[in-house]
C-alpha cells in the first residue's frame, strides 16, 4: 500500500489547491476523478485557492456548498457534498489540518421514488430461497445493506473490497 505523505508549503501549511489537485491525482476511476474536478473546480476558488487549508473554517465549506448548489436537486447536492467529504477525508487521513463538513449541511434524501423498498424480511426469505443463485444473493444483500445502485455495486471489483471493516472504495 502507498504512504501519504502530508503536503507542505513554503510557509509549512498546505494550500486549498495543492491539497484539492493532490487529492484529484490520487483517484484512479476516470469518471469519479471527472465528477470531483468539477465539484472541486467551484469550490476551491470560492475557498481561496492560495490559502492554508488549515485556516479554512468548517462553517466556510457549508456556506461555499450552498451557495453552490444550495438550489440544485438532492442528487447533485448530494455528490458534491460527497466530493467534497471526500476530499476532507483524503486531507485528514494524509495528515492535514482540513476542515469538515458542518453538521448543518446535511444529505438531503432523493425526492419520491416510483421503486418500492423492500423489508429486511423480504430480502432474508429471498437469500434464503435454494432456487436463487448464490451470485443473486449476494447482491441483493449488498444493494440493501450498502444502499448502492446497482451500477455502482457491479463496478465494485474484488481488490476493492475490505472485507476486515466491511467496506469497498
Amino acid at each position: 500500500m502507498a504512504t501519504v505523505v502530508p503536503l507542505k508549503t513554503a510557509s509549512g501549511a498546505a494550500t486549498v489547491r495543492t491539497a484539492a489537485d493532490r487529492y484529484l491525482d490520487s483517484i484512479t476511476v476516470a469518471n469519479t476523478r471527472r465528477a470531483y474536478t468539477t465539484a472541486l473546480g467551484k469550490v476551491v476558488p470560492e475557498l481561496g485557492e492560495g490559502r492554508p487549508l488549515s485556516v479554512v473554517a468548517d462553517d466556510e465549506i457549508g456556506q461555499v456548498l450552498e451557495q453552490l448548489w444550495g438550489t440544485a436537486a438532492a442528487s447533485t447536492w448530494n455528490s458534491r457534498r460527497g466530493a467534497v467529504g471526500g476530499w476532507l477525508t483524503w486531507c485528514h487521513e494524509s495528515g492535514l489540518q482540513p476542515p469538515h463538513i458542518p453538521a448543518w449541511c446535511k444529505r438531503m434524501p432523493d425526492p419520491g421514488s416510483d421503486t418500492p423498498v423492500r423489508s429486511k424480511t423480504a430480502i432474508d426469505r429471498l437469500i434464503a430461497r435454494r432456487d436463487v443463485a448464490l451470485r443473486e444473493k449476494v447482491t441483493y444483500r449488498m444493494l440493501y445493506e450498502t444502499v448502492a445502485r446497482a451500477d455502482e455495486l457491479l463496478g465494485v471489483n474484488i481488490e476493492d473490497l475490505n472485507l476486515a471493516v466491511a467496506s469497498a472504495r
